[in-house]
C-alpha cells in the first residue's frame, strides 16, 4: 500500500484512495483524469484575412466595432489598434492574446480567416514609458 495522498475538492481532505474519498465517500477519480481547462494566453500577431474584397469597408467597420467592444474596452491600458481597421486592404494585422483569435473568428464567420503567430513579449508593441519632465534649471550667470 502506498502513502500517496489525493486531494478531494468536495470536502477539502486528503484521501488515500484515488477513486473515492476516504473521508466523504465522493468519487474523485475524474479530478485526476481530466486536465484543467484553463491555459495561460499567449501573446502574438493576429492576422485577419478577407476571402472576398467586395464590401470590405463594411466588414472592417463591423470587425472594428467587435474589437473595440470586446478588447479595447476591457484592456484600456494597451495602445489602441482601431486605426488598423481603416483600410481597403484585404488583411489587417493586430497584436493581442490567443483568446482574441476565437472572438475575431466568431465575428468574421465565413467572410475570412484568422491566423495567430506567437511572439515573445519583447516584440509586442507597448505604450512608451512616461518620462518625468526635466526640472527647471537656473541659468549659469544667475547662480
Amino acid at each position: 500500500m502506498s502513502d500517496e495522498q489525493f486531494f478531494c475538492e468536495y470536502c477539502g481532505y486528503n484521501s488515500g484512495n484515488r477513486e473515492r474519498c476516504t473521508h466523504c465517500g465522493r468519487e474523485i477519480a475524474h479530478l485526476f483524469e481530466n486536465p484543467p481547462q484553463f491555459t495561460i494566453p499567449r501573446t502574438g500577431r493576429i492576422t485577419l484575412r478577407l476571402h472576398d474584397r467586395t464590401d470590405s469597408e463594411n466588414t472592417w467597420k463591423e470587425l472594428a466595432e467587435v474589437w473595440r467592444e470586446k478588447v479595447e474596452d476591457t484592456r484600456p491600458h494597451k495602445p489602441s489598434q482601431l486605426e488598423n481597421f481603416n483600410t481597403s486592404a484585404d488583411t489587417v494585422e493586430l497584436y493581442g492574446l490567443s483568446y482574441m483569435v476565437s472572438l475575431m473568428q466568431e465575428a468574421m464567420g465565413a467572410r475570412g480567416s484568422v491566423e495567430f503567430q506567437e511572439l515573445p513579449h519583447e516584440q509586442m508593441p507597448h505604450r512608451p514609458k512616461y518620462q518625468l519632465p526635466r526640472p527647471p534649471t537656473v541659468p549659469r550667470n544667475k547662480r
